[in-house]
């Protein structure tokens, strides 16, 4: 797929020329003899608040001294802009995108390849936790840095586990205890006792559903030793995907599919009181660290904990992680003095800074002691320690990822309204991302020919 292509795909029409003519546009009270760099980010309210405090320390200090202006606007839709002004021929001189797009943008070389520059200023990443440097590779070229890291972990409601009969400090430690923990968390109101119609669900144990609180839908193989692409395939099909869905699939059957669909049904804002954990209506979520912010926000008295998720055995703890990335897009006016920006943002007690007031974890193998006093989030140590898992996983580095993304996540809610069963949706999901791979790596064939 050329990098026109990508682009018709992504922004659904969006016409280049008005994004070039009437997009963004920096701050116009900007001191004489400075070299402005554009910086494009997705972040708002409180975390664009705190981005753009350390983005004016850096002007004030090391900006005056190097003659540098960081001028940043926030963007919601930055993924797409991004490359839209790429291909336009006006980029940022750094952007703030996330995981989902990363690799297709790689992989379409919409992004310039850091290693020289980071040798160039003496940036040093011996300090990163290796999984975020991973992450930030792609076909073994780093061409982003971390931003905001995380891992993603099982919360679960303590008070939920005692009135079970469960113990409020030993939560599931394999797939299996989840979902018999899952069964014992599950209360219902049966309503009329002459019309099962009638019953629902007032408690839940647990849902991956995609339509409420469960993300990551295309994790789940990860969590029973799979591993979902091999540098060539996704494997998607496989031991550990079958697995993955049966247990998905078993456990909404035993509790009863139609009252699981009926509770999921209520979308709620997640980001408030009427988050179902917080509300004390879902007993175990896998969230990402965020979600204790917003519990101190919504529901200041909820007595829970944290744990990793579980796993299918307790031999290997599996982890999902991922960050946000700053890149610097292909053919940017002035990627050296992005790099004098990108060198101030990655140094340790910048980025902690910003990873502290975003709620996130710090991204080096060694957080100052600071970084953990008064974080916002109790737990933040057990998310911490998890990115040092040999089994941390993050998102496939694929070049069609955003479309295996979308495959799966129809897989995903096939199986679990009872449109399909595991089995066949699994085959007909792998046929369909098989054609996709077959496509892409045609297409990077012809590219390479072509250069």
């Amino acid at each position: 797929m050329s990098l026109r292509n990508l682009i018709s795909a992504l922004v659904l029409g969006l016409p280049v020329l008005l994004l070039l003519v009437f997009g963004p546009r920096g701050r116009t009270e900007i001191p004489a003899g400075r070299t402005v760099v554009v910086y494009w980010e997705k972040w708002t309210l409180a975390e664009g608040v705190a981005i753009q405090r350390i983005v004016n320390r850096f002007n004030e200090t090391v900006g005056a001294e190097r003659g540098i202006w960081v001028d940043y606007t926030a963007l919601g839709d930055v993924d797409k802009r991004m490359l839209i002004a790429t291909a336009g021929g006006d980029p940022p001189d750094v952007a703030g995108i996330s995981d989902r797009f990363f690799p297709q943008y790689a992989a379409q070389s919409a992004l310039t390849p850091l290693d020289a520059l980071v040798r160039e200023f003496d940036i040093d990443l011996s300090g990163f936790k290796p999984i975020w440097l991973d992450i930030c590779r792609y076909d073994d070229t780093l061409f982003a840095l971390p931003s905001t890291p995380f891992t993603v972990a099982l919360y679960y409601n303590r008070a939920h586990f005692r009135a079970a009969g469960l113990d409020p400090d030993r939560p599931p430690r394999t797939t299996a205890e989840l979902n018999d923990f899952a069964e014992r968390l599950t209360r219902f109101d049966r309503g009329d006792p002459g019309d099962p119609q009638d019953d629902r669900i007032v408690q839940l144990g647990f849902t991956a559903s995609p339509s409420m609180l469960g993300w990551w839908h295309w994790a789940w193989p990860n969590f029973f030793d799979g591993r979902l692409w091999d540098g060539r395939r996704f494997a998607l099909d496989t031991d550990a995907g079958r697995a993955a869905y049966a247990w998905m699939w078993d456990y909404r059957e035993r509790v009863g599919n139609r009252l699981v669909l009926q509770f999921e049904g209520q979308q709620p804002i997640i980001e408030s009181a009427q988050n179902p954990f917080l509300a004390g209506e879902l007993s175990m979520v896998l969230q990402g660290p965020w979600l204790s912010a917003w519990a101190a926000r919504y529901a200041p008295d909820l007595d829970y904990a944290v744990a990793p998720f579980p796993s299918v055995s307790t031999q290997r703890q599996h982890v999902l992680a991922s960050t946000d990335f700053f890149v610097i897009p292909r053919n940017a006016r002035r990627p050296r003095e992005a790099m004098v920006f990108l060198k101030y943002m990655v140094s340790q007690p910048v980025l902690e800074e910003l990873n502290r007031a975003h709620g996130k974890v710090s991204p080096f193998r060694r957080p100052q002691p600071a970084f953990y006093e008064g974080h916002v989030n109790p737990f933040v140590r057990v998310f911490d320690e998890m990115a040092t898992s040999p089994y941390a996983f993050g998102s496939p580095p694929m070049p069609n990822w955003t479309e295996a993304w979308t495959e799966t996540l129809y897989m995903t809610e096939s199986i679990q309204r009872g449109v399909a069963r595991p089995t066949a949706a699994l085959t007909a999901a792998q046929e369909k991302i098989d054609v996709l791979v077959a496509q892409q790596e045609r297409m990077a064939a012809r590219r390479r020919t072509t250069e």
